[in-house]
């Protein structure tokens, strides 16, 4: 390699052990939750069986709001004080938060159908739930369409900051506004140990495995800053060179 050449790309690959280990302890966590709720937990008087889809749907929830308040979080502070790596964790933070927004909004309707007796009705928190999901997907789509990346990254930085106070109306929704949607943990919805622990065995199982994927797509997005940054030196060394 001559004096000229550009520096070789590195992977970032310290401790990928830790990463794999986050994901077999989330997927462990998962099953277990799985088990217990199949096995253990008791179906409701009224609703039946369908009644388990909760553990899951309100345990996504738990995770779409954490990861869409981080990117807000993030996405602010990248506003203030431009920074590469918080930009990539906002935005590993807000497509991780669409996956389980998407799984809230379907595991949601099952539960409807037999609770309201429809799939979906307009009540307070499912509309700011689905709302709150449609301004995540329109920010990565602005971060992907965008002609000039930089603009596209203010902007969708400013728009991801409302994803903060967006999460916490869909927390309060009910309380504030009323609505078929019930209180489950508030409203004593966990009424035996069986189902808090199946509750807090799917939350365990989902909130870790989601922070696995933040960081694999956290450091996906790094890696593709390092190659593009590579190939702007290497473009810049061979219009050099043509110079010369």
């Amino acid at each position: 390699m001559t004096a000229h050449s550009p520096a070789p790309l590195q992977v970032p690959v310290k401790q990928p052990w830790l990463l794999l280990a986050g994901i077999a302890l989330g997927l462990a966590l998962i099953e277990a939750a799985l088990w217990w709720i199949a096995t253990k937990t008791p179906p409701d008087i009224i609703l039946g069986v369908v009644q388990k889809v909760f553990y899951f749907h309100v345990a996504s929830a738990f995770v779409m709001l954490l990861t869409l308040t981080a990117a807000a979080g993030t996405s602010l502070y990248d506003l203030i004080r431009p920074d590469d790596r918080a930009d990539a964790l906002a935005r590993s933070c807000l497509e991780v938060g669409v996956v389980f927004a998407l799984c809230v909004l379907t595991s949601g309707p099952l539960w409807a159908r037999k609770s309201w007796g429809m799939y979906w009705t307009w009540e307070p928190r499912l509309t700011l739930t689905l709302l709150v999901t449609l301004l995540a997907v329109a920010v990565i789509a602005l971060r992907g369409l965008a002609e000039d990346p930089q603009s596209g990254r203010r902007v969708g930085a400013a728009m991801a900051v409302m994803g903060a106070p967006a999460s916490f109306l869909i927390h309060v929704a009910v309380k504030w506004w009323g609505g078929a949607h019930p209180q489950v943990l508030q409203g004593g919805g966990i009424r035996s140990s069986e189902m808090r622990v199946a509750f807090w065995l799917a939350v365990a199982g989902l909130i870790t495995f989601a922070a696995c994927m933040v960081v694999a797509r956290f450091r996906d997005l790094r890696l593709q800053d390092r190659a593009r940054s590579l190939r702007l030196n290497l473009s810049a060394l061979e219009l050099r060179r043509g110079r010369a």
